[in-house]
């Protein structure tokens, strides 16, 4: 554990030493799961190595596909991406989704979608504020015009909404008309939150994956703003159908930077501890 998180390692100039790193540190979180491995600050670089490694889960042919994919697999699982709010890595989370997005595309396996829809909505539950950063591209995921041009994102993008129905009904009708858009551009799941009337896409269609949906229950949260949408360096408003579309595929990689931790929520940390056991 002290060898791995030496600054040799951790800023090796080798891109597969790096990922091999971040598996490694991906599986003593799962074996020391509830508990923290290393420190706050030691977290946040560890975090900033694995949303780097997510990056290649685009790329099926190289050598490091594998190694990323397990450690997908292994966030997921023991829910550590709730350690993510916790240390307040804001900026590091929106990249992450980023590096979901253009992933998606590459239609992967129903185990990696079932992965990444549990991150997100485990992020989208627990957030106590939701950015456009986030909301921007998951809207844009549900536009009609990308039910065939991106049709895993579609999907991934309906589930995710549906399941974050009740913390996503306050802000999002805010987010469509700061883009320039309405309600009928988007999947009908959107219309059904706007109505207050939400389904459960979860329930009505086949899940065509050996894992299951969820490990654990996490309730959904209320937006401490209701209607408002907390903007951030990520998001562009004014935007019309076509501006919003082009926000699921972002060309520019949001940059890591070091975020300010605050004291950690309980209520998260309880989360991962219970993923943990």
């Amino acid at each position: 554990m002290k060898a791995l998180i030496a600054d040799s390692l951790l800023k090796h100039s080798v891109e597969g030493v790096r990922v091999s790193v971040a598996y490694c540190l991906s599986e003593i979180m799962r074996i020391s799961a509830p508990e923290e491995p290393y420190n706050d600050d030691q977290m946040k670089v560890i975090f900033e190595l694995i949303v780097e490694s997510f990056s290649k889960l685009s790329q099926a042919s190289t050598q490091f596909y594998e190694k990323a994919l397990s450690i997908l697999e292994t966030v997921a699982r023991v829910k550590a991406c709730l350690l993510m709010l916790d240390l307040k890595c804001d900026t590091l989370v929106v990249q992450m989704f980023q590096n979901f997005w253009a992933f998606i595309r590459s239609d992967p396996t129903d185990d990696v979608l079932w992965a990444v829809e549990q991150i997100m909505t485990d992020i989208l539950s627990e957030s106590e504020d939701i950015s456009l950063g986030l909301l921007s591209p998951l809207l844009a995921s549900v536009l009609k015009e990308n039910k065939y041009v991106a049709p895993s994102c579609w999907k991934l993008g309906e589930r995710v909404i549906s399941r974050c129905a009740a913390k996503l009904g306050p802000v999002i009708l805010g987010a469509i008309q700061s883009n320039g858009t309405t309600v009928d551009d988007y999947s009908p799941v959107v219309a059904s939150i706007c109505e207050n009337e939400p389904t459960t896409v979860e329930n009505n269609h086949a899940n065509g994956s050996s894992q299951p949906v969820s490990f654990t229950q996490v309730a959904n949260g209320v937006v401490d703003s209701p209607g408002e949408v907390v903007p951030d360096l990520d998001s562009a408003s004014g935007s019309n159908s076509s501006d919003a579309a082009a926000l699921l595929f972002p060309n520019a990689v949001v940059p890591v930077e070091a975020d300010s931790a605050d004291s950690k929520s309980s209520t998260n940390l309880e989360k991962f501890n219970q993923a943990g056991n």
